[in-house]
């Protein structure tokens, strides 16, 4: 189990830093011009993305269950419609 999750946190690293979510950093932190609020919106997206990470995993491994592939790639595509829009 301790390795799983490890495993997951590694991923989930790598994920950050991938262009999707540099990208709408870097857009939201220069709209910004003082660093308190960069700040604060930086707290913000990162408990927003633990609340949603515990809810849905919680889930998911209570209910022992996967998330179907096709959902998954609807919820990228809206991810990325977000990202282009915004």
């Amino acid at each position: 189990m301790v390795s799983l999750l490890g495993l997951g946190f590694l991923v989930g690293m790598r994920h950050a830093i991938e262009a999707d979510h540099a990208a709408a950093v870097a857009t939201l932190a220069t709209k910004n011009h003082s660093v308190a609020n960069t700040l604060k919106q930086g707290l913000t997206w990162g408990l927003g993305h633990t609340i949603t990470l515990l809810l849905f995993g919680s889930m998911v491994f209570l209910l022992e269950a996967a998330v179907p592939e096709q959902p998954a790639n609807l919820q990228e595509l809206g991810v990325g419609v977000m990202l282009i829009t915004r």
